[in-house]
């Protein structure tokens, strides 16, 4: 099986080329990566990569003709590359409409054109704005520059689904270790601050409540459904639901003189919450407690 993800060397994509590269049956990845953060942990370091199986392109998904000849005779496309710029969702609109949804655009139309075996592309669930999500046939009322482009990006590959496999997966916000770590999210940053400073800062409402996914358990997800057959549908893809302050006291059972500042906490918040599609609930990981998930990033710093 030959495999191409865009977005390969960043957050998300670095951990699963690892995983796939250690999967029989596998015998060929490309990283598409344009390398605009600066992501070059997936190149360096001790933690060598399982398999010989994995090679690398630098271009960027707008580049239609590098995407022509990455993307001809690939089984499975799994397309991650994204502007994601938490908190800063609704800042450089241009940006996010020119990576999520134009760059999301070429990809289907290379996919179309050269004929590729299975497109599966992750979106997220801030496409529904706001609510107690309990299926994908929930309205689309997404409320930033961000889940705007990623819904556009969304009606480009709900397009292809008539022509070729397509599995499109509303993700929900991801936390927990990579070697290309994001600290801009709530959890990451969170636990970075317990961890060197003893103190976290809440904004806004502090009972304000979002679904998530480890990043760990997103990448077991993803390597297994490239082994299966699956139908061309939108799925959607969450593990636990947790507020700001339920992580708080999370890290205070690691962390028990842990200092909390809130800030603006009268601010109300909506909340997100998002129930996990059946189809895909067999193939997630469960098991461990937040607390858990916490202690083994916490086993990952260097000091």
């Amino acid at each position: 099986m030959k495999v191409m993800v865009t977005g390969g060397a960043g957050y998300i994509g670095n951990e699963l080329v690892y995983r796939l590269s250690a999967e029989p049956g596998v015998k060929d990845i490309l990283v598409y990566d344009n390398l605009c953060k600066g992501n070059y942990n997936l190149f360096t370091g001790l933690r060598k990569v399982p398999g010989n199986n994995v090679r690398f392109i630098q271009a960027d998904i707008l580049d239609s003709r590098s995407l022509r000849s990455c993307m001809e005779g690939m089984d499975v496309v799994v397309h991650l590359a994204a502007k994601v710029e938490t908190p800063f969702a609704d800042q450089n609109a241009h940006d996010f409409e020119q990576t999520n949804h134009w760059g999301t655009a070429e990809v289907v139309y290379t996919a179309e054109e050269v004929g590729i075996g299975r497109l599966i592309y992750l979106s997220s669930q801030s496409v529904y704005g706001q609510g107690d999500i309990t299926n994908t046939e929930h309205p689309r009322v997404p409320n930033s520059y961000y889940s705007i482009s990623k819904m556009r990006g969304e009606d480009h590959v709900m397009r292809l689904m008539e022509k070729i496999p397509v599995q499109l997966l509303r993700c929900a916000n991801v936390y927990g270790y990579s070697k290309n770590l994001r600290f801009e999210t709530m959890v990451n940053q969170f636990v970075f601050d317990a961890h060197f400073t003893n103190r976290v800062a809440v904004h806004g409402d502090p009972a304000h409540t979002v679904s998530h996914i480890s990043v760990y358990r997103l990448v077991e997800v993803l390597a297994r459904m490239i082994k299966r057959d699956m139908d061309s549908d939108v799925y959607n893809l969450s593990h636990r639901d947790f507020s700001s302050m339920d992580l708080v006291d999370s890290l205070k059972e690691l962390y028990p003189e842990l200092e909390t500042i809130f800030v603006d906490q009268h601010i109300p918040l909506y909340d997100l919450t998002m129930s996990c599609d059946e189809r895909l609930l067999e193939m997630l990981p469960g098991g461990s407690t937040m607390t858990e998930d916490l202690v083994k990033f916490r086993e990952l710093f260097t000091f």
